[in-house]
């Protein structure tokens, strides 16, 4: 075999190495429409769907979003729930932080 070419078990480990794992779980919005980031409506309704290896196959469906991310997320659910009232950007000193009057 030449230098330059790569054996099949090497090229094998490369591929599995670039996979996505199977088990691997997302979230989805069940809004009409384009798909759009969590944030845009975050009460809707969301599917849970797992990857089977060769195509993502459905889990569960949760209330919210809040609820489809326990369901994924390994963290503490404490986590994952957004706090009423909880701003980030509240009390700044910058510019783009000042609320409007």
């Amino acid at each position: 075999m030449p230098d330059d070419e790569e054996s099949l078990s090497a090229w094998y480990a490369r591929r599995e190495a670039k996979r996505r794992p199977i088990g691997e779980r997302r979230v989805v919005s069940l809004q009409a429409g384009p798909a759009r980031g969590s944030h845009v409506n975050p009460q809707a309704p969301r599917i849970v769907e797992e990857w089977d290896g060769h195509s993502w196959q459905p889990v569960c469906v949760a209330d919210d979003h809040a609820a489809a991310c326990r369901t994924v997320s390994t963290l503490d659910a404490a986590v994952a729930v957004p706090v009423p009232g909880f701003n980030p950007l509240r009390p700044g000193t910058g510019r783009h932080r000042k609320i409007p009057t």
